[in-house]
């Protein structure tokens, strides 16, 4: 599969309070190692993994450094997803750059978009909401989901 993986993913990697969560992720990439699914990030994640405290930063590159991943840049199309996906209200705008991520995935044909955001992505309203104007405007559906649910 292709997979998508949210900031929130690669954070997880440095997660010590939820050794369950670290766990999960770090099986998660350890099948991406292996060649069980294909990773996806974007120039969103890359720029979010930028504004982390510099130590934080060292410690996920580390951690990720074997793994190969694609990466999708936003564009013209997938400002216009992020635009009808604004419109739809489907997260607050202070929480706009999930809707990055969800548009960019949609574009790269991710087969689901991967986070550890229950609040915002990966719930039930966001997956249909998605959905619906996706399906509206012709484009690939993407599943939302947690390390868990791959």
């Amino acid at each position: 599969m292709r997979l998508y993986f949210d900031t929130s993913v690669l954070g997880a990697l440095a997660d010590r309070d939820d050794e369950r969560r670290l766990r999960m992720t770090r099986g998660l990439f350890d099948a991406v190692g292996r060649g069980r699914h294909d990773a996806i990030i974007s120039n969103v994640v890359q720029e979010e993994l930028a504004q982390a405290p510099a130590s934080l930063h060292r410690g996920i590159i580390e951690q990720v450094r074997e793994v190969e991943f694609e990466l999708a840049t936003e564009d013209a199309d997938s400002t216009t997803l992020f635009a009808a996906y604004l419109a739809a209200r489907i997260v607050p705008v202070r929480y706009r750059n999930d809707l990055w991520h969800v548009a960019v995935a949609t574009l790269a044909r991710a087969d689901a978009l991967v986070s550890w955001n229950f609040r915002h992505l990966v719930n039930l309203r966001t997956r249909r909401a998605v959905h619906a104007v996706n399906l509206r405007l012709g484009h690939p559906l993407v599943e939302i989901v947690s390390p868990e649910e791959v």
